[in-house]
C-alpha cells in the first residue's frame, strides 16, 4: 500500500507541487489580508466630508480596492445627503465638531464602554467624519454641526477556491480563483489536468 502511495506521488509529482504551490499561495495571501483587514478594523480612519467623496482618498486611507471604494463613495453620499437614516445617535461634548471626531475616534480605538452598541461592532473598516456642510455643501450652523460613524463591510474581491466536481461520474478536482464577477476553475484527475471553466456572473444584488 504504502509503496503504491509512494509510486503515485512519484508519477504525479508535478502536479502535486503545483497543487500544493496554489494552495499555500491562497492560504498566504488570506492570511495577510486578513491580518491587514484586523489593524485597519482596530484603527477608525478620522476624514473629512470631502475625502469621503473622493475615491482616490477612500482607497488610499481606507487600503481599499477601486470597486469597494466606488460602492462606499455612493453609499456614503447618501448617507450625508439623509437619504439614510442613522442605525443610532448620541452626544459628545467638545468645544468643535473636528475634536468631536477625535474624540469619538479615540472611543473607537480603546473600544470604549460608553459608546452605542452599533459603533463598538466589529467591522471590515471605520471611518469617522465631522459633517460641517448640507447636502448643497453649505456650511452648516454650528448646533447643526455633527460627527458621523460609519461602520463598513467591503465585498471581498479575491478569492481562491477548492473543490470536487463529478463529471460522467468521475470525480474531478477542482481549483478556483474569483475576482469581481469573474471565475476560473482548472479541473485535475489526479494529477492529467482535464480542462477548464470560466464565469462571469452578469448579475449581482
Amino acid at each position: 500500500m504504502l509503496d503504491r502511495v509512494k509510486q503515485k506521488v512519484r508519477e504525479h509529482k508535478t502536479a502535486l507541487l503545483v497543487i500544493l504551490c496554489l494552495l499555500l499561495v491562497g492560504i498566504a495571501y488570506a492570511i495577510g489580508r486578513n491580518s491587514a483587514d484586523q489593524t485597519a478594523a482596530e484603527k477608525p480612519a478620522v476624514m473629512t466630508q470631502e475625502q469621503t467623496q473622493d475615491t482616490a482618498a477612500l482607497r488610499a486611507q481606507l487600503d481599499i480596492s477601486r470597486a469597494n471604494a466606488q460602492a462606499l463613495q455612493k453609499r456614503l453620499a447618501e448617507a450625508q445627503a439623509g437619504q439614510r437614516a442613522p442605525t443610532v445617535t448620541y452626544h459628545v461634548s467638545a468645544p468643535t465638531v473636528e475634536r468631536a471626531a477625535q474624540v469619538v475616534e479615540r472611543q473607537i480605538r480603546t473600544d470604549d464602554p460608553t459608546l452605542p452598541k452599533a459603533a463598538r461592532e466589529k467591522s471590515d473598516r471605520t471611518v469617522v467624519t465631522p459633517i460641517t456642510k448640507d447636502k448643497d455643501g453649505k456650511d452648516l450652523p454650528a448646533e447643526e454641526q455633527k460627527v458621523d460613524v460609519y461602520k463598513i463591510n467591503l465585498r471581498k474581491d479575491h478569492r481562491i477556491k477548492a473543490g470536487a466536481s463529478v463529471i460522467d461520474g468521475k470525480a474531478l478536482m477542482s481549483i478556483g480563483y474569483e475576482q469581481g464577477r469573474f471565475e476560473a476553475l482548472a479541473h485535475f484527475d489526479g494529477s492529467r489536468y482535464k480542462g477548464a471553466t470560466v464565469t462571469y456572473n452578469i448579475i449581482e444584488w
